[in-house]
């Protein structure tokens, strides 16, 4: 209804709020096109992640807002979530999470982005505890999330150790020199667990 215009288009943006899931895993993949704020998600926290020393160091983002984009862990008990939109600027660095801005039917154990290779792994919980493993094809849905680190920082791992780095640890965290064995450390099963006495099959002892 204005001489100053031939028309007008009103273009969806989206709803007003992002609801997700966190599976009996306790934990799951997020991302989304929009800025998407946690803070009131009671229970839910959201982590960056980056990788040192094949280990995958988890950090809580602060103040709960996920920017557009950008490929979170999302941490809580088993439950329905919402997260709200917002247009509140939010800057995350240091994050080796990528966003699946679409399907991706199969994602390759490497790949190669301006002549540089990169390993690719999912998140995924064996026997309770969560892990990033290469991907080796598999399925990652839109709105989830993959690690994605050079190739030379992971040498060799198929799998990646979480730590939380608010506290908790996930997985066994022992660090003993290379060449040296302690007889009386502790001996844990492929799941963590630890064991009284070993019967026949593979264990860890001293890291």
């Amino acid at each position: 209804q204005s001489e100053e215009f031939d028309y007008v288009i009103i273009k969806r943006t989206g709803d007003a709020t992002v609801p997700t899931t966190i599976t009996a895993a306790g934990y799951a993949t997020f991302s989304s096109a929009y800025a998407v704020d946690f803070s009131a998600a009671e229970g839910l926290t959201a982590y960056t992640a980056t990788v040192s020393e094949n280990k995958v160091v988890m950090t809580p983002i602060e103040n709960g807002i996920v920017p557009a984009n950008t490929g979170v862990i999302l941490k809580g008990a088993a439950g329905d979530y919402t997260g709200v939109i917002t247009t509140t600027e939010a800057v995350i660095e240091n994050n080796d999470l990528v966003a699946a801005t679409k399907e991706i039917a199969s994602l390759a154990t490497e790949t190669t982005v301006n002549e540089d290779t990169y390993k690719n792994y999912i998140l995924n919980v064996v026997n309770g505890i969560p892990g990033f493993y290469q991907a080796a094809g598999k399925k990652v849905a839109a709105g989830k999330a993959y690690l994605q680190v050079p190739a030379e920082t992971v040498t060799g791992a198929k799998t990646l150790t979480i730590v939380w780095n608010d506290g908790e640890t996930t997985g066994i965290e022992e660090n003993y020199e290379f060449g040296t064995m302690n007889s009386d450390a502790a001996t844990f099963d492929l799941s963590g667990r630890k064991v009284a006495n070993p019967a026949k099959g593979l264990y860890i002892k001293n890291g």
